[in-house]
């Protein structure tokens, strides 16, 4: 079996959204000390890779720890956007079939975003889809939508149309994925595996792509 990790560590002091505090990962218990190892941590629920629930910006939409447990596994398939660095993604870049796309559960946008991590490039200019692309994709039988970048809107976004218009119809949202070069373009199996909260808006989550049985 070869499983690939879509996902960032949780590293102390990483880049997070702007306004956003940074997480804290400091050392608890030692061995030396304590004769056992824990970690302390503190961070937000939209920290690192991370899951957007309908929560997080529909007032009404749904926490994480309220869709069913169905929602995190699925069919996965990369769609390649990096011709659209500076523009929105509109209809025609996202070229996949209708066949492939009833055979998916998430679409996951590889901007190239990712190559920028860590770098003040990384918050500017990546592609977000335009509001008919998202409006589209809000009425296909998805479970999620993801991004190898920090949002699905830009940054200096106010209004976050995008986001607004896929949360509100029911989809989750992943961000700041990686490594989406590394699965191809075909269908493969995936769990997205989020954080175990109450009243969940969204949380820090595991994506692992499984490319052979």
């Amino acid at each position: 079996m070869r499983v690939i990790d879509l996902s960032w560590p949780i590293t102390d002091g990483m880049m997070v959204f702007p306004g956003d505090v940074p997480p804290t990962v400091k050392k608890g218990a030692t061995m030396e000390e304590n004769g056992w190892r824990t970690t302390l941590l503190s961070f937000s629920s939209h920290t690192g890779t991370h899951m957007d629930a309908p929560s997080h910006m529909v007032p009404d939409g749904k926490n994480l720890d309220q869709l069913p447990n169905e929602t995190f596994f699925g069919f996965g398939l990369v769609v390649d956007v990096r011709g659209c660095a500076g523009r929105r993604i509109e209809l025609a870049d996202i070229k996949v079939t209708s066949s492939e796309i009833s055979g998916a559960d998430y679409l996951l946008f590889r901007t190239g975003w990712s190559e920028k991590w860590d770098t003040e490039e990384y918050m500017i200019g990546f592609p977000v889809l335009s509001p008919l692309s998202a409006e589209w994709l809000s009425e296909k039988k998805l479970k999620g939508v993801g991004f190898d970048a920090i949002s699905a809107d830009p940054v200096d976004s106010v209004a976050n149309e995008i986001h607004r218009i896929l949360l509100s119809s029911g989809l989750v949202l992943l961000e700041n994925l990686r490594d989406l070069d590394k699965v191809g373009y075909r269908p493969f199996c995936m769990a997205a595996l989020p954080i175990s909260l109450k009243d969940q808006d969204g949380g820090p989550v595991r994506v692992m792509a499984v490319l052979e049985k």
